[in-house]
């Protein structure tokens, strides 16, 4: 995602997070964090003052060195980020990360709870030239054939700050389609919609420790 001047990461499942404690040396972890990268065949640039270092998988390391360098393309191939609020004396993680372009869709409480429980699969909007362009990269295309790489869904309840994660919840998309929705989950009874599929939850847990 892009913030700002930065781009940002969004933290993944446990699995794929990994903890490195300080030494008591200073950029102790940070060091610690490059050494597993570099054991398991990635190679990073440095960083940008920011909470994020980036790494490729990869045996030489051919992205700008720091991520307010970096263009979309960039982004996309990024496969682990260090992540730190304290490169010198504090903890590090290792995030291994994928590609997150991430549509962002205010709810009603009723639709957010919905989905919240697993009852509700897909969300609904109607085919107006705001969607068509926002979904969709040619305005021209009769068939929505060209959809916007969103990979993601982040639902809000309502307009919560950007702190509030509990009134957010992310999924990745298993697709962007039109057609006839069901009433019951929104959808207009006389018309084609589009219709975003809703696929598995992007999950946020404690990450597991390193030595």
């Amino acid at each position: 995602m892009y913030r700002g001047n930065h781009w940002s990461f969004m933290r993944p499942t446990e699995d794929k997070v990994f903890r490195f404690e300080p030494t008591g040396e200073t950029f102790g972890a940070m060091y610690k964090a490059k050494a597993w990268l570099s054991e398991h065949g990635y190679r990073y640039g440095s960083s940008d003052w920011g909470p994020f270092i980036p790494a490729i998988k990869s045996n030489k390391y051919d992205l700008p060195q720091k991520l307010y360098n970096f263009n979309r393309e960039d982004y996309k191939r990024v496969n682990a980020v260090i992540y730190s609020h304290d490169y010198r004396e504090g903890w590090c993680e290792v995030w291994l990360v994928e590609y997150m372009h991430i549509l962002i869709l205010p709810l009603k409480e009723k639709w957010y709870r919905m989905i919240e429980s697993g009852e509700k699969r897909e969300e609904y909007r109607e085919i107006k030239p705001y969607w068509i362009k926002r979904l969709f990269r040619d305005l021209g295309n009769a068939q929505y054939k060209q959809p916007v790489d969103w990979t993601h869904v982040q639902f809000t309840l309502g307009y919560p700050p950007s702190w509030d994660k509990k009134r957010r919840m992310t999924f990745k998309i298993d697709g962007i389609d039109f057609g006839m929705g069901k009433p019951e989950w929104g959808a207009p009874t006389d018309k084609e919609v589009f219709i975003i599929k809703i696929g598995e939850r992007y999950g946020q847990s404690k990450c597991k420790s390193n030595p």
